[in-house]
């Protein structure tokens, strides 16, 4: 089977980009090894961000995010919350340093009059000095990765989950892709497999450098009707996001060789109970329910020309939450880091480089096009 353009990664990137590809024309088609949203689109807190948490350390990821809510809000507002989150804090400097910037940035922080979040949320630390109000809310990943397929499809693309990836060889310019269920070819590859990026790019003789962060969330029966976030320097323990009745505490950041090493580290659960009970003390006692893990796929540093973004930290926590697009071989362009709340701007990055690429004028549909179930 030939097409145009095949993208490896069925989770929110990947799916995102098969959606703009398709709605401008391309003859697409998106190749999953397991099933839709199956990976670390899932194993996340599952949070439409509106990029508080990033205006000190990573402006340019704090603006993205918030642009990104607003256009997600309006476009698929089926898979958005309806309760914003809390953003708590003791009045560090940090916290106002925090306000001031968001100001600047054009990202929504309404403060709050404390009694009426104490009466809200009994459970919450009565030491707190300020509380805000932002555009964080959850988002269902998996319906979200869903719509952009059905989309897709609808354009004319061809969707193959279950699909393991044998081997890729190059012959006069076309790829051509051994897979267990048949063979493909095409102009051109997109490898959005996040942590498992390089066993895509093995295949291509290439070799990205990413760091791999674990973090575990531990599943708890919630203590608030809304997400609460603590409002200082981003660490780990840093959020409670409430999913249908569920608190899920999160997250740590552990930093593993590859992605087959995740599980949830021993000390986790009592590490993000007494962290999160700096705010809402009442989690210490409450009984973990379950534990899951999802892998970070960070983005390192010195890129080659190609790369379509710059990278602002180097470790850990300091590393961006910004996104790359690396190109190596010809024609084959790997994607790195980003957030769940970025997918489409990522996606639309991405497809504006395949038509430069391609020499194809068509713009970009998504952000106005709503995503919707048909």
């Amino acid at each position: 089977m030939r097409y145009e353009v095949v993208i490896f990664g069925g989770g929110a990137t990947g799916t995102a980009t098969f959606r703009d590809l398709a709605m401008r024309g391309f003859e697409a088609a998106l190749v999953e090894r397991r099933t839709i949203a199956s990976g670390t689109t899932s194993a996340s807190h599952q949070n439409l961000l509106g990029g508080l948490r990033y205006v000190i350390n990573d402006p340019i990821v704090a603006q993205e995010c918030a642009e990104e809510n607003a256009i997600i809000s309006a476009i698929a507002p089926e898979v958005i919350g309806k309760l914003r989150n809390y953003f708590v804090g003791f009045g560090t400097e940090y916290a106002w340093r925090a306000l001031r910037a968001a100001k600047q940035l054009h990202v929504e922080a309404t403060e709050l009059d404390l009694r009426n979040v104490f009466a809200e949320i009994p459970s919450l630390n009565t030491d707190l000095a300020v509380a805000v109000e932002t555009n964080d809310r959850n988002i269902n990943a998996q319906r979200f990765c869903w719509l952009n397929c059905s989309s897709a499809e609808l354009c004319g693309g061809s969707l193959f989950q279950g699909t393991e990836v044998r081997a890729i060889t190059e012959l006069d310019g076309i790829f051509h892709i051994k897979t267990d269920h048949g063979d493909l070819r095409t102009e051109y590859i997109i490898n959005a497999t996040g942590p498992w990026i390089n066993t895509v790019a093995a295949k291509l003789d290439t070799s990205i450098p990413v760091t791999f962060s674990q973090g575990t969330i531990i599943v708890q029966q919630a203590l608030s009707p809304r997400g609460i976030q603590h409002l200082r320097e981003p660490s780990d323990a840093d959020a409670y996001i409430v999913h249908d009745g569920y608190g899920w505490l999160g997250t740590t950041s552990t930093t593993i060789s590859n992605p087959e090493e995740a599980s949830p580290e021993p000390w986790a659960g009592a590490y993000l109970k007494k962290e999160i009970a700096h705010i809402l003390p009442g989690v210490e006692n409450q009984r973990t329910l379950s534990t899951f893990v999802g892998i970070r796929a960070l983005a390192d540093g010195n890129y080659p020309e190609s790369a379509t973004n710059n990278i602002h930290f180097q470790n850990g926590r300091r590393k961006s939450r910004d996104f790359q697009v690396i190109e190596g071989p010809k024609n084959a362009f790997h994607v790195i880091g980003g957030k769940l709340t970025t997918a489409r701007l990522m996606a639309e990055k991405i497809a504006d480089v395949l038509c430069d690429k391609a020499a194809r004028s068509a713009r970009c549909q998504t952000a106005n096009e709503p995503l919707s179930s048909v």
